[in-house]
């Protein structure tokens, strides 16, 4: 028999795999990233590379919609929004954070500027991460990560 926690990652590693064709296939995702570089390539322009974190996004919208519906029919609206709204916020302030940063080092070289940039935004990522994570737990004890998603699939 299958515990609520079990149908709950079963549901949502099903909507994972749903997700749009830039999500699912690596090779779209990689040739999205190489036209990315060639044209910052072409146009001589560093900040071309915001559109990393738009490619992100857009590939994980699709997801994160089909994951709230789902949640909505187990912990109900409120934790479905908060969690909604919690992977919102987190994803604007890195954008934003990769993008200041970016600004702010653009006259660095490549590695220079990518090694700033994961230096300060691994971190703001891990400490967010275990944050919602510690909080939602105590509010849902089947919560399912999304990291316990990607690692089923």
């Amino acid at each position: 028999m299958r515990t609520a926690r079990d149908e709950r990652l079963h549901e949502l590693t099903l909507a994972y795999m749903e997700k749009d064709l830039l999500g699912t296939r690596w090779l779209w995702t990689v040739l999205l990233l190489m036209g990315i570089g060639i044209l910052m390539t072409w146009f001589d322009s560093v900040l071309l590379t915001l559109l990393f974190p738009v490619a992100f996004l857009g590939s994980n919208l699709r997801y994160q919609v089909k994951k709230r519906q789902i949640l909505e029919s187990y912990v109900g609206e409120e934790l479905a929004t908060t969690y909604w709204q919690f992977w919102l916020v987190q994803n604007v302030v890195l954008s934003v954070t990769f993008a200041i940063l970016l600004i702010l080092t653009v006259d660095l070289s490549f590695w220079q500027i990518w090694g700033t940039i994961l230096i300060i935004l691994i971190p703001i990522y891990v400490v967010s991460e275990w944050w919602f994570k510690r909080r939602i737990r105590r509010d849902d004890p089947d919560f399912v990560s999304d990291q316990e998603v990607y690692k089923n699939v």
